[in-house]
Order: C-alpha cells, then structure tokens, then sequence
C-alpha cells in the first residue's frame, strides 16, 4: 500500500491523496467531503477508511471539493450543488485516465451523501454509493434537531456523568452548587426541549403524511428507482441517534421500506452511535459495514 498526494482537474486546482492497494482489484472508492469538513472526514474516519479498504484491493481517493480544505476556489460561476458533481467526477475522470479505472463507489457522509447520491444519478460509471447519515431538512428541522442534542446532552451530563462524581453531590449537598444553572439547563435545555420537539414531531406526522406529492421524496424515490434500473446499488448507514433518519422515514419510509425488502437498497443501523462516530468501537461497526458491502458489490472479499 503507499499513499501520494494530488493535484488533478481541469483548473489544476483540487487537491487528493490517493491511497493504492498493492493488487488492485480495479475498482476505485471515493470518499466525499462530509460538509466543510477536509479529506480526513470527521474524526479521522476517512483516513482509516481509505487504509482498510485499501488492504481489499481497492484504490482509494480523498480529496477536497473547490473551495474546501486545500482545494482552490473554482474560477467560473457553477452553481455549489453542480460544482460539487463536476468535482468529483472529475477525480473519476482523473482516476480513469491514470490508473485505468472505469467503476466507482462512492461513500460520503451528511453532505457528502447528498453528493454521492447526485453524481450517481449523473454518472454510470458508479456502480454503487454509501450514503452515511444522509440529511434532508428545512430550516425547522434543523432547529428541532439541534433542540435534540442539547436536550442528550444535559440528560447525560445530569443523568450519568454528574450523578457518579461525589464532589458534585458534596457542592450540591452543602449549598455551594450553582441552583440556579442547574435549575435552568434542566427546565430550558431538557424538559422544554422536549416538550417543544414533541409538538414538533406530531405537527410534521399530521401534515407530511397529508403531502403525497412531496418534491424531495418524488426526487429521492425517482433517483433510487434509476439506480436500480441500472443495477447500481445503494447503502444507507444511520448512526442510532439521528435525526436524519427519522426524517428519512417520515418523508420515504414506506417507499424505503419497499425498497428495502426487494433488494434495491440496503440500511444499516450502528448502534451507539452519535452522528459523527466519535467512539471507536462505532467506527468498528461503521467499517465493517461499508467493508462487507464494498466487497459484495465488487466481488472481493472483505479483511
């Protein structure tokens, strides 16, 4: 295995590392910018990924898309969505003339699940994508899942790490603990936000389940419906906690589920997991996953 760093497309202006396998098996994964987040992917998952999978005979590539990490801004007007499917096709295009490489998987995590899933439906050369966390809010869902993980935290923070230090129970005893932040985090951060998300989430069941005719599930169901016509498969991966899946289902679960059950996609639920897969033993989880179903989609075998 060795690892160079790139500069490639028509502008000269993205930067890469391209991970080799000692034996290629002739099939090429690119791993697609989670957000403003640079080529390691969040908590260095990316790295180790691109490594793993290396080990499998696939040529692995991370790169930055214009504008992000190392890669200079693009010098013409392209729209951000259309920018980011110009880009990574061309690290295909890249890959393709180089290496000889004419099948791709892509893997992206939040944003770069949406990139996946564009590019896919622009491209035949990919024969697969794995979509980590993929989102699909508004702006009030946003702010109902941002409600959600202040409302965790201050739960584990009071319920488990706080409960368990006796110098905090000693200052609470004795009248040295600040009542009032205490008060306010458990009235503000976890019970309103709670009884806020509540209503949110029977407000969103009520009328999403009255919008047959959703654009973004007419878009997403059409799409995964054009990839299997054309038998290109499709992963979704869920950390446990997120709240993208739970607009996923919400918006498509019906449709996803039908799909699911024919063999057109598959989803996998990491259990523990918050959305960035901080914990190792997550990041375990998430790897085998994507090892197992890279290698069934090639025809390799997974370490």
């Amino acid at each position: 295995m060795k690892e160079e760093a790139l500069l490639f497309g028509k502008y000269e202006s993205l930067i890469g590392i391209v991970t080799e396998p000692e034996a290629s098996n002739q099939t090429a994964v690119l791993l697609l910018n989670a957000g403003l987040i640079h080529r390691i992917g969040p908590n260095r998952i990316y790295v180790k990924l691109a490594r793993q999978m290396a080990k499998m005979g696939f040529t692995v590539m991370r790169f930055d898309l214009s504008g992000i990490g190392d890669s200079k801004v693009r010098p013409d007007n392209l729209p951000f969505e259309k920018s980011n499917v110009d880009d990574t096709r061309q690290a295909m295009d890249y890959l393709q003339q180089t290496h000889g490489i004419d099948r791709f998987l892509l893997i992206g995590h939040c944003a770069g699940a949406v990139n996946s899933f564009w590019t896919s439906l622009e491209d035949t050369r990919v024969i697969g994508i794995g979509l980590l966390n993929l989102e699909s809010g508004d702006q009030q869902w946003d702010v109902y899942d941002y409600k959600r993980k202040v409302s965790r935290y201050y739960e584990n923070y009071y319920g488990k790490t706080a409960l368990s230090d006796m110098s905090r129970w000693k200052k609470l005893l004795t009248g040295k603990a600040d009542y009032v932040s205490i008060a306010r985090n458990v009235f503000r951060n976890i019970i309103w936000n709670k009884v806020t998300n509540i209503f949110f989430r029977y407000k969103n069941k009520v009328v999403k389940s009255q919008q047959v005719v959703d654009a973004l599930r007419d878009v997403f169901i059409k799409g995964l419906e054009s990839l299997a016509a054309r038998n290109a498969r499709v992963l979704l991966i869920y950390a446990e906690s997120s709240t993208g899946m739970e607009r996923m289902q919400l918006l498509v679960g019906q449709d996803l589920r039908a799909m699911r059950d024919s063999g057109k996609l598959q989803m996998e639920i990491i259990k523990g997991s918050d959305h960035t897969f901080t914990l190792l033993h997550t990041q375990d989880a998430l790897f085998n996953v994507l090892e197992e179903w890279s290698g069934d989609v090639a025809g390799v075998k997974a370490t």
